[in-house]
């Protein structure tokens, strides 16, 4: 295992998470969102805004495929990247996928609160935030589902990069 993938809806700590168990694990760790604005000179809002969902995937697509090439990564993916094309398939034949499955209310809690800007959720109201966590989540779940691994917080998250680590 050299490369692992975290995957989930947005708000579940693929990022803020992913960090401290990249760290725990003794390995780097990449945003994919972070690679694709890097290419793209712009940050995800305006992408979305100037060239539309699909060009934004597809440069998703091709930053998540160079982190082939790098050992011992850990990868957080944006929450779509999963569910688009073969992404999933490519990520499971890849590394070590693991799907954040944190429950919707605290999801649309935390989405309430952030200060990040998400393109997906330009309102705090926690019922439309539920209600749009709940339409991705249907779109999404048969490729989340598909993980080699779920969690369900990061406590479970940390204390499995010491499983990991111990597993060498």
């Amino acid at each position: 295992m050299s490369r692992i993938y975290l995957v989930g809806l947005p708000g579940t700590g693929k990022s803020t998470s992913g960090k401290r168990f990249a760290r725990k694990l003794g390995w780097g760790y990449a945003d994919l969102d972070k690679l694709v604005e890097m290419r793209a000179h712009q940050r995800i809002p305006e992408i979305f805004k100037k060239e539309g969902e699909t060009a934004f995937r597809l440069m998703e697509a091709s930053c998540l495929r160079e982190t082939g090439s790098s050992e011992q990564l850990v990868v957080g993916c944006g929450g779509g990247a999963a569910a688009w094309e073969d992404n999933m398939v490519w990520m499971l034949a890849n590394g070590r996928v693991i799907w954040l499955n944190i429950n919707l209310e605290e999801l649309s809690h935390r989405l309430s609160i952030s200060r990040q800007q998400r393109p997906m959720f330009p309102s705090r109201d926690k019922v439309q935030i539920r209600e749009k966590l709940g339409q991705l989540l249907a779109i999404r779940q048969a490729a989340y589902q598909q993980a080699h691994i779920t969690v369900d917080s990061e406590t479970a998250l940390l204390a499995l990069a010491e499983r990991l680590k111990q597993e060498g």
